[in-house]
């Protein structure tokens, strides 16, 4: 026979047994989410050739720093021309710790361009990761200094018109110099031929009244 305390100490257990699994409803989904993390695949994240870097001409050993540690075995590293797609080389790296190291073999040429190092590895997480560094190697400096040269070739030769130009501005100023005198004498001797004749037309007014 079920008592009111039976009753509600059944109750209570039910009550916890739900709170129980609707906190382990809430917790895993947080745990579903954080396992992929924690298992992300080994990515560069250094080396002696940085993303997009220029560089004079390919070092003579190759290194790639990665996230984690990788596996042995099952890894390569390869070279190759962005511009034509040609592969320069290709082997397996030596491992040592988060290090990837592959040695440029001795003839190999790589002219001025866009380069990329490949990569395919074994992460530490067991995984297998593909990706690529990309490069470029100088050049054309050549033709930029020449196309310099050229420049300051115009620019003295606009120099030497510009030192060209102040000798036509004298000249002009020697006959602007020249005509400010002109002027005045000019301008003096209407003047004196105004007053000769005033002094005519004086005369002969007192001609005519003495006559009278």
């Amino acid at each position: 026979m079920n008592t009111p305390l039976t009753a509600i100490r059944l109750r209570s257990k039910a009550w916890a047994a739900a709170v129980l699994a609707g906190g382990m409803l809430a917790v895993a989904p947080g745990a579903w989410l954080a396992a992929p993390v924690a298992q992300a695949h080994d990515s560069v994240i250094g080396g002696s050739i940085e993303t997009d870097e220029v560089v004079e001409a390919l070092p003579d050993v190759i290194t790639l720093e990665f996230s984690g540690i990788p596996q042995e075995g099952f890894n390569t590293i390869a070279v190759s021309n962005v511009d034509t797609g040609e592969v320069l080389f290709s082997a397996e790296p030596s491992l040592d710790g988060r290090n990837l190291s592959i040695e440029v073999p001795e003839g190999t040429e790589a002219g001025p361009g866009q380069y990329q190092v490949g990569f395919s590895i074994t992460s530490s997480d067991g995984h297998a990761t593909r990706g690529a560094v990309p490069f470029s190697i100088a050049g054309g400096e050549e033709a930029g200094a020449g196309a310099a040269s050229s420049e300051d070739a115009t620019a003295g030769g606009s120099t030497d018109t510009a030192a060209d130009s102040p000798g036509e501005t004298e000249a002009s100023s020697t006959d602007d110099g020249l005509q400010g005198p002109v002027k005045w004498i000019a301008a003096a001797g209407g003047v004196l031929a105004l007053i000769a004749v005033a002094a005519v037309m004086i005369a002969k007014r007192r001609t005519l009244g003495e006559g009278q």
